[in-house]
């Protein structure tokens, strides 16, 4: 990093002990003026500085996935400080990061690159309206928003009509959300470099009920065909509801996230097992997935 460059901290206040963590974290890079620090409740509308070369995030893979939206359209990386219970997507455990976090500025790492998808909402007849695409790193779930009922929804991919599944929901998911609510609805994992997208029906009553690979250039539609209305969800942070006739179109998005890395690609391998038990993978009340 040149003397030029701005560092971004985003922290989840609700973490135990992240403003002391964050504090500590400024002093020991010498952050003045030279840096911006934002709560990840507070800074929805928050555009980084031009010169910004990192964002530092201080939570856990909610964090990350909050801060994606603020680094990926920008081409900033992320170096993740686990503050959570799992930090899948995180690098550095708390108690090591004041001590490390040098050498990630200094350029003693790599740079590894993740697929994002994309969904918009278009409404059909004479007021067809077509949203701005909502980005993900993890996953956009299309289901039900009564407890008691299925919804059924027509899949085209690139399309062609798949299957209208009767389900309680219907995932697409990036390599990165393969580990997380899709594994939990049986579906594979993807090495978190790729680029092909997962379609994965969770509990299908009847028909196709395996999950599908895409191929990285899909479009996947989702329109809902009930009479009563669904729900969107984008990486478990924007939920939105579905009225009938309503299709969700979901595509590689054009940006990528990046994230900061010390260790070997092959790491994933040698932690996914450990990862993925029932310990590790125990998440607070509330949490809906998690990602590696």
């Amino acid at each position: 990093m040149s003397g030029a460059d701005t560092v971004g901290i985003i922290y989840n206040p609700r973490s135990p002990n992240s403003k002391l963590l964050v504090q500590q974290l400024a002093e020991k890079l010498g952050l003045g003026e030279s840096a911006w620090i934002i709560s990840s409740f507070d800074g929805k509308d928050h555009v980084p500085p031009p010169s910004t070369s990192l964002i530092i995030t201080v939570g856990g893979d909610g964090t990350i996935l909050w801060a994606t939206q603020l680094a990926a359209p920008r081409e900033i990386p992320l170096l993740g400080v686990n503050l959570g219970r799992v930090g899948f997507m995180t690098e550095l455990r708390a108690d090591e990061a004041v001590n490390r976090v040098g050498e990630y500025l200094d350029g003693q790492v790599w740079v590894e690159e993740r697929s994002m998808i994309q969904a918009r909402v278009v409404s059909e007849g004479a007021n067809a309206t077509e949203e701005e695409p909502l980005q993900a790193l993890n996953d956009v779930v299309v289901g039900r928003s009564a407890i008691s009922r299925l919804v059924h929804l027509e899949v085209r991919i690139d399309g062609s009509v798949l299957t209208t599944y009767r389900a309680d929901a219907v995932i697409v998911a990036t390599a990165t959300g393969s580990t997380g609510y899709s594994i939990s609805a049986g579906g594979p994992i993807l090495h978190p470099q790729s680029r092909d997208m997962l379609l994965n029906p969770v509990a299908t009553h009847l028909g196709l009920a395996s999950a599908l690979v895409l191929a990285p250039d899909s479009v996947v539609e989702v329109a809902l065909r009930s009479d009563y209305k669904a729900v969107l969800s984008v990486d478990g942070r924007a939920d939105m509801d579905l009225a009938p006739g309503e299709t969700v179109e979901v595509k590689r998005s054009p940006h990528i996230a990046r994230f900061l890395r010390a260790h070997s690609p092959n790491y994933f391998y040698s932690v996914l097992t450990e990862r993925l038990s029932p310990d590790t993978r125990s998440t607070a009340p509330g949490a809906t997935s998690t990602t590696i």
